[in-house]
């Protein structure tokens, strides 16, 4: 329903017909229960439409929109009021608007579009496009699902930073660094925010954010589809980047910020908020969960309910994405309510999901930062949840290292078995590193001192679930980043220089053979993992030789699957954190052979035991088919 308000375009008449919806509980008591009228006398809209040649807004003559009934179908109950206004024909061009709302006893307010589909250049206007360059998406050919994928974070404002062009936007620069991820071996890409943002009065001087402060949830941020020398393909640029993602095979995970919005500064944050005469009487807000940021979205109300799920719609009919990523679903879940929240907006987009014959789209959820999520991924139907154990953990035990070893503990054996609790069809998302937390190389002390990584890598591209990279994490970036207050949220572009720089290729290179690796063995991304369940008082191996052995700083663990064709493959990986070239022996079913996929030996297999030799800070990959 709301993809059908906002500034909508005819381009064939050149006429934008302004929509702005508000539900009603008086006349709609089932679009909400907590909250209360906005209070609304009149609503106008201003904006550069007003005057085409010179784009000037005129405050003193604002256009007066009318109000009627809205009914989401011609046989549907009343659900509000809809305000209404269509221009005169506009020359092509990018235009800027904003409502001009009066209340019965407050003073007059400036709103944006909550339903905009661009972020304006100041003052959070919203805009619309008239003319210019047109597009299409095409949906991704054979859609794999989630447990096939290698994942690539991209915060499109550090990616590009070092490589835009003067006549290009950030959008438009990101395609041309698409070939060397197709070089690395990614097969997904899982954009942060890029919808509209809140940015101070100068944008221009100040506005950078990670987009986790949205106020506009069907627009794209203005500072992404800027193009210095046009102002009339805007869109466009993020319909063709998705088309040249799916055209290499590339699939497009959406970050979405459906928990909370950012309602300040006053008159300019979230517009569902300020259209309301209280904001506090706004039913899209409210804390419904656990609060956490700015405004919380209240999902007890329907109103919220819809507004997100439409949005989410937007994105994926519209621009073909392959995927969702809800951040911070803490404030969107309440235990035990399959009604409200969480649930109910997945139910309702797997049903959409369903009815449009769209397969294999991936839910995933940052949720709790602990193995609780797991649990939560399986009660709303989600289709993967961030697993953060997997980062926290590894950042311990790289950065933890009496005598300047690293030192790891039992609890990595429930890490490695990372598809653990899942339902059949679930899978976790795992990273060791990713943009809300420092970088993993500055774990191993820097650049120089890479190589402590390897065993960790190794593990990452060995274990069950999607796994995820950030971006310059393929090369080694090691740029600071405090864990909370000032300096956080800050430009940090990516040193494109580095990563040709040792020991950026060695990295790199490292990487790419991991994930091709992965690729070709689907037995590491199935669930399947041995030894299930250590006890995490054991510090020693089993007596078949799996597990942890704390002293010697080595881990063994055995996977197996299909391997495509119909054949069992089994693998066992053996890591190696120590500085020491170690020996390590453990049984095996047969006496194979067993190559190792890493080093690429044959090892012998002594009355049923497997000798292997690995270097330090590094590991095996035994191979065999059955």
């Amino acid at each position: 329903m709301y993809e059908k308000f906002g500034g909508l375009v005819n381009q064939k008449t050149r006429k934008v017909t302004f929509k702005l919806f508000l539900p009603d509980h008086e006349k709609a008591p089932f679009q909400y229960e907590g909250g209360g009228l906005p209070r609304i006398t009149n609503v106008f809209v201003v904006g550069s439409f007003q005057d085409p040649a010179t784009r000037q807004w005129d405050l003193a003559a604002p256009v007066r929109m009318i109000a009627s009934d809205y009914r989401d179908g011609p046989s549907k109950p009343v659900k509000g009021v809809v305000y209404s206004h269509t221009t005169a024909p506009l020359p092509p061009a990018f235009y800027e608007y904003k409502y001009l709302v009066h209340f019965e006893d407050a003073a007059p307010r400036f709103v944006t579009d909550p339903c905009g589909r661009y972020g304006g250049a100041e003052k959070q206007n919203s805009g619309f496009v008239v003319g210019g360059q047109r597009d299409t998406v095409r949906e991704f050919p054979g859609r794999l699902p989630l447990k096939d994928l290698v994942v690539y974070e991209l915060m499109i404002d550090d990616f590009t930073a070092n490589l835009r062009r003067q006549d290009e936007a950030p959008l438009q620069a990101i395609v041309r660094k698409l070939d060397d991820l197709v070089r690395l071996g990614i097969n997904a890409i899982e954009f942060m925010p890029w919808t509209a943002w809140t940015y101070p009065d100068d944008p221009t001087r100040d506005d950078f954010s990670w987009g986790y402060n949205p106020v506009q949830y069907f627009s794209v941020a203005h500072k992404y589809t800027l193009n210095p020398t046009t102002d009339k393909d805007k869109l466009v640029y993020l319909k063709r980047l998705i088309n040249e993602c799916h055209a290499r095979k590339i699939q497009v995970l959406m970050d979405g910020v459906f928990n909370h919005a950012d309602a300040s500064p006053p008159d300019r944050g979230f517009p569902y908020y300020w259209l309301y005469q209280e904001p506090a009487d706004s039913p899209y807000v409210g804390n419904f969960a656990e609060h956490a940021f700015f405004q919380d979205l209240d999902y007890a109300n329907r109103c919220t309910l819809e507004y997100i799920r439409d949005a989410c719609i937007y994105w994926i009919d519209t621009f073909k994405i392959d995927g969702i990523r809800f951040d911070n679903t803490l404030g969107m879940y309440r235990p035990g309510d399959r009604a409200h929240g969480l649930p109910k907006l997945l139910s309702e987009l797997r049903g959409h999901l369903s009815e449009t014959g769209n397969k294999n789209f991936a839910l995933i959820l940052e949720h709790s930062w602990d193995y609780g999520a797991v649990d939560v991924a399986n009660n709303v139907g989600a289709t993967s949840c961030w697993l953060d154990p997997y980062r926290s953990l590894s950042m311990s035990y790289l950065g933890m290292r009496p005598a300047g070893i690293p030192q790891i503990q039992p609890p990595i054996m429930r890490m490695l078995d990372a598809g653990r609790d899942f339902d059949s069809d679930r899978v976790p998302t795992i990273y060791i590193e990713n943009h809300d937390h420092e970088r993993f190389m500055l774990k191993a002390g820097g650049r120089a001192s890479w190589y402590l990584t390897q065993p960790y890598i190794i593990a990452l591209f060995t274990c069950a679930g999607a796994t995820l990279l950030y971006n310059g994490q393929e090369f080694g970036e090691a740029n600071g980043m405090p864990e909370s207050g000032e300096g956080r949220v800050i430009p940090r572009p990516l040193d494109w220089q580095s990563a040709a720089v040792e020991p950026g290729p060695t990295i790199f290179e490292t990487y790419r053979r991991l994930i091709a690796l992965r690729k070709q063995h689907p037995g590491l991304r199935s669930p399947n993992f041995h030894p299930r369940g250590w006890d995490e008082r054991w510090t020693q191996r089993n007596p078949q030789g799996f597990g942890l052995d704390r002293d010697r700083n080595i881990v063994v663990y055995g996977r197996w699957g299909d391997d495509g064709s119909g054949r069992l493959e089994r693998l066992y990986v053996v890591l190696n954190f120590s500085p020491d070239r170690q020996q390590i022996s453990f049984e095996v079913p047969d006496a194979g052979p067993w190559t190792d996929l890493l080093g690429g030996g044959v090892a012998s297999v002594r009355a049923g035991w497997l000798d292997a030799d690995v270097g330090s800070n590094w590991g095996a990959i035994y191979h065999q088919k059955y």
